[in-house]
């Protein structure tokens, strides 16, 4: 497009009313630009009339997104200077100190991205040692330090918190390396290798092997072709397994503690499964590239619901790969949702496929809608009304159970 673009502007060289048509021009193209930021309103999940408990927020594919400034057309047309970083083909995600830190194996680079700043640049630019090749996951330990594990390299490169790159680690683990996912916690680096099925425990400053994960001699308790891993705040190991479509978690030695899920189609099932994350309440928040959706359990691996399902008008997923939870700039967030809604965590997910619709990255809200003074009126007057016929000794009328998220049924 761009190529049919300067040939269009080379031919209105030797016309008069090349500026006007020119104009003509950028404000068709500006036009065509802001049509992915059109929604028709609000998109919660679950979908009106039931109450939402996320809503879809905003999504950013490069700089200009984040900034709103001068669009690619615009510097196209009438010149500028401002360089713009566009995500390519993003995976893994990771969130640390307010930044995100984004996987985009398309430009083999780690973007980093600050949204109070409104800034987006690559952690690293260095030649030799420091570039990347296929970056598909990232972690950022307690001390700002970044750990990539790339598929090219067949490492896990380590760069400090000013995005210098410092040594490379992992290459000592064995000659079928794939390593999809790394995750910092505490003094440990945990990396899982795809195609061993294993998890390497390694001290996390000099990178020796503490242990390997995943030899149990009941293979029922391994791993089957797992392709992607969390931990959360107590320590646990969360696993996603493509092989037989199950979510297996593990203590720190290696131990089976829980696993559901299966492969298929209907709820609470997978197909191809991806990134997981885990928040402080428990809550498990899984990727199917296969379903195109995310899927949330409780700490109980009750299905509570899923989002981001092709056909939105805005919000749906495209590919989606890496995913992270996050309370951090939650009154920057708050900007973006709907009156009323008050979010508690933000979810962001990678789409490996942006479109006019869909984002490289989406951002979506949790929380629940503010009770109204009208709506807590309404319901004081019907618990007093309630505890009436028991005040004059009348029998009251039995009260069906609430429904819960808890009460869904479990997954197969």
């Amino acid at each position: 497009m761009v190529k049919g673009i300067s040939g269009i502007v080379k031919s209105l060289k030797s016309v008069d009313l090349r500026l006007p048509v020119l104009l003509l021009l950028v404000a068709l193209l500006a036009g065509c630009a802001e049509t992915k930021n059109a929604q028709t309103g609000p998109v919660f999940f679950p979908p009106p009339p039931d109450e939402p408990h996320i809503q879809y927020l905003t999504g950013i594919s490069n700089s200009a997104d984040l900034t709103g400034k001068q669009s690619i057309f615009s510097r196209l047309l009438t010149g500028g200077t401002q360089t713009v970083v566009r995500l390519s083909k993003p995976y893994g995600v990771a969130v640390h100190g307010g930044k995100i830190y984004v996987c985009d194996i398309g430009a083999s680079q780690i973007v980093v991205i600050d949204m109070v700043n409104k800034t987006m640049k690559n952690l690293n630019e260095e030649i030799g040692a420091a570039e990347l090749k296929k970056p598909i996951s990232v972690t950022v330990d307690d001390d700002g330090y970044v750990y990539v594990a790339d598929n090219g390299r067949k490492d896990i490169a380590v760069y400090d918190a000013d995005g210098k790159y410092v040594k490379s680690m992992g290459k000592d683990l064995g000659t079928t390396r794939s390593i999809i996912a790394v995750y910092a916690y505490k003094d440990y680096l945990l990396a899982l290798d795809n195609r061993l099925g294993e998890i390497f425990v390694m001290e996390r400053k000099s990178g020796d092997l503490i242990s390997t994960l995943g030899r149990n001699p009941d293979k029922s308790k391994n791993m089957a072709l797992p392709n992607g891993m969390t931990v959360d705040s107590k320590g646990n190991i969360h696993v996603v397994n493509i092989g037989n479509g199950k979510v297996k978690e593990y203590d720190l030695d290696g131990h089976l503690l829980s696993e559901f899920g299966r492969m298929g189609d209907g709820f609470g099932e997978f197909t191809r499964p991806r990134g997981i994350t885990v928040d402080d309440e428990g809550n498990i928040f899984i990727v199917d590239a296969g379903h195109q959706v995310v899927q949330v359990f409780n700490s109980q691996r009750r299905l509570l619901g899923f989002f981001g399902r092709p056909g939105l008008p805005a919000g749906s997923l495209n590919l989606p790969a890496g995913i992270v939870v996050t309370k951090e700039n939650l009154p920057l967030f708050q900007k973006y949702a709907a009156p009323g809604f008050k979010l508690n965590q933000v979810v962001i997910v990678a789409n490996q496929y942006a479109s006019p619709i869909n984002y490289s990255l989406a951002f979506y809200g949790m929380g629940e809608m503010e009770k109204k003074p009208e709506d807590k009126a309404k319901k004081e007057k019907a618990d007093v009304k309630a505890k009436k016929p028991e005040e004059k000794g009348a029998a009251a009328p039995a009260a069906a159970p609430a429904a819960t998220p808890a009460a869904t049924p479990a997954a197969k």
